[in-house]
């Protein structure tokens, strides 16, 4: 009787092991499957962060196009820049309604689409503008790709902080870097393409010297050699090239490397803030973003023209201002990368106080400009280097300070 009792306590401590060791085994199965889809979706998130990258760095280079290329387009509408100073209107009118119209639409369409498309409207626009020949057309088209931009802004920055969460302050700036990095580039990408400035006493007039030119039909339109392509619209087709590219990757991703909802690292605290406060944030925010990014829009456009102006001091070749251009987007792409990492050190205040102080610094200097250009002229360059090192990461702060507040989600509500 002993022995039958020790052998049924055996086979019920048998019986015990196994099926121990089979919940172990199965709990170690589920870990494993967890730590595979966790690695999975850590890799579509890098996958996606880079193609948001590369679209922003297409944004940059479609944002400084305009300013380098626009004495030259000018010259090809028979017209002076004075003629077209209501492309800042359109630029930023476009500007305004794609964000708005992609805030309305993120709540309906699935924002990866949306990215795609805001980048699709941007290369059109980037496509048409060099090679149109009307004023009124030319402001549709400049529109336009303002459109695409605001529209692939405001998606992008929501779907950085979809993909990232509490994680995305370096990242946000990341993103931002690689826009200051398209700027920086634009200028040289561009500067073969653009007419030759001849200073005379009275003003300063666009003239092509370029070799692989020819002139054709009319005097003021210089020709890619042996077409009827205005040879401006060169670095203009690169550009929307590239964005092909980009939206070719987006639609891809979307297919192959697409993270569902639930996977949104982002919380939700929509419902705690009240409407009244969230109001008060986002009016807040719109006058901030409509004081910085007009700042940073008008000297984007106007700081080549600036340089080429018959003015004391200025009155530069075609050359000199663009490596004046290139030098300014050179300090924002600076600032812009050391914030990536100031942001994983600082809050996004501490880094925006800092940056109000260099542009306040560099604007009074810049005002007084008339005061020291002939004792230092240097220091007209240092004056923007700085506001561009300072004025670099104030709208990714601003952003990243306003999540710390309220959901942000391209939505009033």
């Amino acid at each position: 009787m002993k022995d039958f009792l020790k052998e049924d306590d055996f086979a019920k401590k048998e019986v015990s092991k196994n099926l121990l060791g089979e919940d172990s085994t199965a709990k170690q199965d589920a870990t494993t499957d967890d730590s595979k889809h966790e690695a999975s979706s850590d890799f579509f998130r890098y996958l996606w962060t880079v193609a948001l990258a590369a679209g922003f760095f297409g944004m940059g280079l479609t944002l400084a196009i305009l300013g380098l290329a626009l004495p030259t387009l000018a010259a090809n509408l028979n017209l002076t820049i004075d003629d077209l100073s209501l492309v800042l209107i359109a630029r930023g009118g476009g500007y305004i309604v794609g964000s708005f119209i992609a805030g309305i639409l993120e709540s309906k369409f699935d924002f990866h689409i949306l990215a795609a498309l805001s980048l699709l409207v941007m290369g059109i626009g980037v496509v048409l503008t060099p090679v149109i020949l009307n004023v009124t057309s030319f402001y549709i088209c400049t529109a336009l790709s303002s459109l695409g931009m605001g529209g692939y802004e405001t998606v992008a920055n929501v779907l950085c902080l979809y993909l990232w969460g509490k994680k995305s302050e370096p990242v946000l700036q990341f993103l931002h870097f690689w826009f200051c990095f398209g700027s920086a580039m634009t200028p040289f990408l561009s500067k073969s393409f653009l007419n030759q400035v001849v200073h005379n006493a009275s003003h300063s007039i666009s003239i092509n010297s370029s070799a692989t030119a020819t002139m054709a039909s009319s005097p003021n339109i210089t020709y890619i050699e042996n077409t009827t392509v205005p040879l401006v619209s060169v670095p203009y087709f690169i550009i929307a090239g590239f964005l092909t590219l980009v939206i070719i990757s987006l639609i891809l991703l979307k297919f192959f490397a697409s993270l569902d909802s639930t996977e949104s690292q982002d919380e939700n605290t929509i419902e705690q803030e009240g409407t009244r406060y969230r109001y008060v944030m986002l009016i807040l925010l719109f006058w901030l973003f409509f004081f910085m990014a007009g700042f940073q829009v008008t000297i984007f456009t106007f700081l080549y023209k600036f340089g080429i102006t018959e003015s004391p001091g200025l009155a530069y070749s075609r050359d000199v201002s663009a490596d004046l251009n290139a030098m300014f987007f050179i300090t924002v792409v600076v600032g812009q990368f050391l914030a990536i990492f100031w942001s994983q050190k600082f809050s996004p205040a501490k880094i925006l106080t800092a940056d109000f102080l260099g542009v306040g610094i560099g604007s009074v200097l810049l005002l007084l400009y008339p005061l020291y250009f002939e004792a230092a002229p240097i220091l007209f360059w240092i004056t923007i280097g700085l506001i561009g090192f300072s004025a670099t990461s104030v709208y990714a702060c601003i952003f990243l300070w306003a999540n710390r507040y309220i959901t942000i989600n391209g939505r009033f509500v």
